[in-house]
């Protein structure tokens, strides 16, 4: 009778079947991204190591908006030593002033631990033609289907089947697993044309948005509030318009996004497993 060899289920995968994998170290999983990147790529400090040895050997990558402590965990126990993310290792771009900080040594200390490589792919990922972070949030949404086909930059309007602001308010935070959600508008207010924003919004985008007389639904992810929200509630209170603003936040924003850089490794990663790890929204509402 055929026996099968069995591995025990509580070792990390590259402590019993590394050789089983076809090996890939983490510099040319980065090779690879400029090769697929072409001419838009541009060296950046923010694209950058932020942990981990460019020869270590690559036993799977997860990608994700942050690299939350969650999030590390998470990867570890899939198997997945490089950590793919829009947001850096230590909450700042440069962490130096954080050496002594408690959180700082834990996370550290949980990375170095577990040999864990971080790379952060923010701008080039940005620079694309495409704006994937535009699309992981609109499928997420389930709007694609309302979307000419290509996710331009420049077109970040969604024809929309006709609903009322509160319908869409409900929708968003079941889609997006978001409970804590922030509007500005009447809940009646008739949605039929979208403009979808993720990231930092500031006022121009906001005053682009509004040129458009169809839109009567601006989607954000955070802004200055004594900027663009008051211009929008002043514009509100003095014309009058049937018009309103969702403010998801920034993660539930950019998360889905990171979905879409996952799906976009996989044809050129093909020696480790990729997978999308969802930072998940940080907030809650008192009931």
């Amino acid at each position: 009778m055929l026996q099968l060899r069995r591995y025990p289920t509580w070792q990390p995968i590259n402590q019993y079947n590394l050789s089983m994998l076809k090996q890939i170290t983490a510099q040319q999983v980065i090779d690879r991204i400029k090769a697929k990147c072409g001419t838009t790529w541009k060296d950046t400090t923010t694209d950058v190591f932020n942990t981990g040895s460019p020869d270590a050997v690559v036993t799977g990558i997860a990608t994700s908006f942050t690299p939350s402590i969650e999030v590390l965990k998470k990867a570890v126990a899939a198997g997945k030593n490089m950590i793919i993310t829009q947001q850096p290792a230590y909450y700042l771009e440069t962490a130096a002033y954080l050496k002594n900080d408690q959180a700082y040594l834990y996370k550290s200390d949980y990375i170095a631990k577990n040999n864990l490589i971080l790379w952060r792919f923010f701008d080039n990922w940005n620079n694309l033609p495409i704006d994937g972070q535009l699309k992981g949030l609109a499928k997420a949404l389930g709007w694609d289907k309302y979307h000419p086909a290509g996710y331009a930059k420049e077109n970040k309007y969604f024809k929309l089947p006709p609903a009322t602001l509160h319908d869409m308010v409900i929708d968003f935070k079941k889609k997006l697993n978001i409970p804590a959600i922030r509007v500005i508008g009447d809940p009646n207010t008739k949605i039929t044309k979208a403009a979808l924003s993720h990231g930092m919004f500031k006022l121009a985008e906001l005053q682009e948005f509004l040129r458009d007389p169809e839109v009567n639904l601006i989607v954000i992810a955070e802004a200055i509030e004594w900027e663009a929200c008051e211009y929008f509630r002043d514009i509100l209170t003095w014309k009058g318009h049937n018009k309103a603003m969702i403010l998801i936040g920034r993660e539930a924003s950019e998360d889905p996004g990171y979905g879409e850089v996952a799906a976009w490794l996989k044809p050129i990663i093909t020696e480790v497993p990729v997978t999308w790890i969802p930072a998940n929204e940080p907030f809650w509402i008192p009931a």
